[in-house]
C-alpha cells in the first residue's frame, strides 16, 4: 500500500510539473514586436542575450519556466519595473514568452572563422 501511494504521489507530481512548464500558445513573431513595443531590449538586449551593463539578465536562448516568467514579469524582485495585466495582456506575455523561446542558440567561438586563430 505504501508503494502504491509513493508510485501515485510521484506521478501526481509528473503531472503537476509537466502542467506549470506548458506555456499557452503564443506567436513567436507577435512576441518579436511585444518585446520591442515594451523595450525589453533596453536591459536584456535585442535577442535576449543580456546587458553589457548587467542591467537585464539572459532571456534567451532557453528561458526560465513560463511560470516563473510570468512572476517575474507580473511582480518582479530587482529593479525591473512590473508589467501588470492591464498593460501587458496575458496573450502578449505568451507571445514574448515564444519569442524567447524561438530563439537558437547562437554559433560556438570555434566554428567562426574570423575568430578562430587556434594554430596560426
Amino acid at each position: 500500500m505504501r508503494i502504491l501511494f509513493s508510485a501515485m504521489l510521484m506521478i501526481f507530481g509528473a503531472f503537476a510539473v509537466f502542467a506549470q512548464e506548458q506555456a499557452p500558445a503564443g506567436s513567436a513573431e507577435r512576441g518579436y514586436q511585444a518585446y520591442m513595443k515594451y523595450q525589453c531590449y533596453t536591459c536584456h538586449g535585442t535577442v535576449g542575450q543580456g546587458a553589457d551593463r548587467g542591467t537585464g539578465p539572459k532571456l534567451a536562448p532557453n528561458p526560465i519556466s513560463f511560470e516563473g516568467f510570468v512572476r517575474q514579469l507580473r511582480a518582479p524582485r530587482q529593479d525591473m519595473p512590473a508589467y501588470r495585466k492591464q498593460f501587458v495582456s496575458e496573450q502578449e506575455v505568451a507571445d514574448i514568452y515564444a519569442y524567447l523561446k524561438s530563439i537558437k542558440p547562437g554559433p560556438m567561438l570555434k566554428d567562426i572563422p574570423l575568430l578562430n586563430f587556434a594554430g596560426k
